[in-house]
């Protein structure tokens, strides 16, 4: 039984693997790590000081999208193909969120009641299940529960699609977003691809290990959303 057998992907022959990904994807790899490069140069480039609060925002959420990305680019790096496309989908998320700021600044009190939306639904949810309440002293309870009734009574919800809409990039929420999502992200039985290898016999096993077979394919998308993000943000950031 090998290294990687008993260890998985913590096992010390994972290096080796990802030297031969490097050496059989140089080409996918530098062009993807180009995009990267370009990204965190324009990174280096932000002047925060000063601006207003959806010029901050559009900025942290290109800066997640970069580091979604280079994420992306290590988990393939190391055969982790569905991880890498989790990663990816958020990259495209964040970049939804920081093309829309950048084009359309009010939307930053839609991002403020988004989240108290989702503060609300957790707080009810745990005020909702005895096994949680039963650990948490009545002063805590009280302090989400006045948390809860001091919410606006009307807020709007501002999910993926709508940021989507509002960057102008619906046709990438329909593909990468929607793919990624079923493929990656989501426990679907798409996603459920990588984990299992037929062998010679027909036997069935647990695919536990690095697997390329889609690695050019998860570089050049990782690619494109560095690429439309750098052409839809740096005149607006830098």
């Amino acid at each position: 039984m090998s290294d990687i057998q008993q260890r998985g992907f913590l096992s010390s022959e994972l290096e080796e693997q990802k030297r031969l990904a490097r050496s059989q994807f140089a080409a996918q790899f530098r062009a993807c790590e180009l995009w990267s490069e370009r990204a965190v140069g324009m990174l280096n480039q932000l002047s925060l000081d000063g601006k207003a609060a959806a010029f901050l925002f559009a900025a942290g959420f290109w800066i997640r999208c970069v580091r979604s990305c280079q994420g992306g680019i290590l988990l393939a790096e190391m055969g982790m193909v569905p991880d890498a496309l989790t990663l990816a989908r958020s990259a495209v998320e964040s970049l939804f969120h920081a093309v829309a700021l950048v084009r359309k600044p009010e939307l930053v009190q839609r991002l403020v009641e988004q989240d108290q939306l989702e503060q609300g639904k957790q707080a009810n949810g745990m005020l909702a299940i005895p096994t949680i309440t039963a650990h948490l002293t009545p002063e805590v309870r009280q302090e989400i529960q006045t948390m809860i009734d001091s919410r606006p009574e009307k807020l709007r919800s501002f999910g993926a699609y709508e940021a989507a809409k509002a960057a102008d990039l619906v046709e990438l929420y329909e593909t990468m977003y929607r793919g990624f999502s079923r493929s990656g992200a989501h426990s679907t039985l798409y996603a459920l691809n990588h984990e299992f290898v037929e062998e010679a016999d027909g036997s069935i096993t647990p695919n536990f290990g690095p697997c390329y077979d889609d690695v050019p394919w998860v570089l050049e998308m990782l690619g494109e959303c560095l690429k439309i993000g750098l052409s839809r943000l740096t005149v607006d950031l830098t």
